[in-house]
Formats: structure tokens, C-alpha cells, sequence
């Protein structure tokens, strides 16, 4: 495939994306998606993975465009240029913003450190951790439960299905769709908690 069709493909993916077309937005995702999660995985520390990974970052990314274009913000976007450099600007600020979060005193300055910390046997189990206290317990069921309250009903039954461990194959199959809308349905599920 030339260029010049190549970048008219991507132009019609566009057009139909901002239309809410499911098929081009595939499209463009299919399309766009590795390669962003292989330029973040560039940027990315590695001590940062603990608490969002490139895929996180490149998921989070084609979300918010994907919202732009639902709230009508993109109509001038056009070409594969001008979307992949929205993606990286996108995924670039989502890695600063976890950067600056991680950094925060409260959080430990960027001096936390992960799992590894702890004793882990050789089957991967952590050593004497001890048992939640009821008050944790708590405290855990009251904010999981403010956490749904802000979803619509279709996302909260995904969040609560991948809460109880279910595979995004397992709940497609529940829902009747392609396990890529599941993935963009929790990528939505992220994206509302985080703000």
C-alpha cells in the first residue's frame, strides 16, 4: 500500500471515528496501538510500571481522543500526522501527571517501594502479611462502593466482572461483544476513577 492511500484510510477512519463509527475506530486502533505503546515504553521508567504500565498509558490515550471526538473537540483532526501526534501529546502528559502524582510527599516522594520490598517464598506468596482489620475492611467496601455509584450501569457490571476476575474474553462473551469493546469499556472504567 502507497502512502497516499495509506494516509486516505486513515483519513476515512477519522471521519468515520468522529462520527462514532465502531469499524474505524477498530480500524485506527488496530492501526495505532502498538506503535504508541512501543514509544511510551521508551519514556517509561522502570520503577513507574508499578502503577501504570505503556499499555495503560496508550489505553488511556485513545480513550480521550476517542471522547473528543464523541463531544464534537476534534473537528479539525485529520490525517495520520496530526492523530498520532495527538496520541503522544496524550499519553506524554497522562506520564507526566502519574509522574507528578507518584512524586507527591504524601505518596512518598518517589521513594515507595513495590512489592519486592516484602518476603515472597518461592511460590510467589507473600510472607507474613497479616489479615485486613475490620475497619480496613470497611473502609475498602465504602470507597469500592462510592467507586461504581459514578459509573453508568453497562460499565459498572464490567468493573464489577473484572473485580471478581473475569477475563475481558470471559465478560465479551457475557455481553455478546468483541472482547476489544470490553477492553475500551474498562479503559472508560479507568479513565472515570482516575478523574
Amino acid at each position: 500500500m502507497d502512502n497516499t492511500h495509506a494516509e486516505q484510510s486513515v483519513t476515512q477512519w477519522i471521519d468515520g471515528a468522529k462520527v462514532g463509527n465502531e469499524e474505524s475506530r477498530h480500524a485506527l486502533w488496530t492501526r495505532y496501538y502498538q506503535r504508541l505503546v512501543s514509544s511510551v515504553r521508551k519514556r517509561l521508567h522502570s520503577g513507574e510500571r508499578r502503577t501504570a504500565d505503556e499499555e495503560d498509558l496508550a489505553s488511556v490515550a485513545f480513550t480521550e481522543v476517542f471522547r473528543a471526538l464523541d463531544e464534537g473537540r476534534l473537528e479539525r483532526l485529520d490525517g495520520r500526522d496530526g492523530l498520532w501526534h495527538l496520541l503522544m501529546y496524550i499519553a506524554d502528559q497522562k506520564l507526566i501527571d502519574q509522574r507528578r502524582y507518584q512524586h507527591r510527599e504524601k505518596r512518598g516522594g518517589g521513594k515507595v517501594r513495590g512489592h519486592s520490598a516484602f518476603g515472597v517464598d518461592a511460590d510467589g506468596a507473600f510472607n507474613d502479611v497479616p489479615d485486613p482489620n475490620p475497619e480496613f475492611v470497611d473502609q475498602f467496601d465504602l470507597t469500592l462502593g462510592e467507586s461504581l455509584t459514578v459509573l453508568r450501569e453497562d460499565l459498572r457490571q464490567v468493573a464489577i466482572w473484572k473485580l471478581s476476575g473475569y477475563t475481558n474474553k470471559e465478560i465479551a462473551v457475557r455481553l455478546g461483544c468483541v472482547e476489544e469493546s470490553v477492553r475500551r469499556k474498562v479503559l472508560l472504567i479507568r479513565s472515570n476513577w482516575e478523574n
